[in-house]
């Protein structure tokens, strides 16, 4: 995978997560009758990255840790829920940004 294909999924991957983020606030000072439109906004978002990840076995490998099929789908376990994606996916954006560093074009 080029690096230059590498740097538009991580600017891709950042907007999905500052767009999380602008959404959750709105849903945390959201009314109760406007909740269920915003968390669906959520999810859509993370479903979003969770699809852009998984696409591409490469790509998977590259944002995933460990060795074997399992250690890696381990290392996603619970991410792409409203609850955790805040919290792992500037994870993984790091991990994408340092493997992105160290590449050689």
């Amino acid at each position: 995978m080029k690096k230059s294909e590498l740097e538009s999924r991580y600017i891709f991957l950042s907007k999905v997560l500052e767009e999380f983020y602008d959404v959750h606030y709105e849903y945390k000072n959201a009314k109760s009758n406007s909740k269920k439109y915003i968390e669906s906004r959520l999810n859509t978002l993370v479903d979003r990255a969770e699809n852009y990840i998984n696409k591409d076995d490469e790509f998977y490998n590259i944002v995933t840790i460990g060795n074997t099929v399992y250690e890696r789908a381990v290392s996603l376990e619970g991410t792409f829920t409203i609850r955790n994606f805040s919290r792992d996916m500037p994870e993984i954006l790091e991990r994408l940004k340092s493997f992105i560093e160290n590449l050689k074009e």
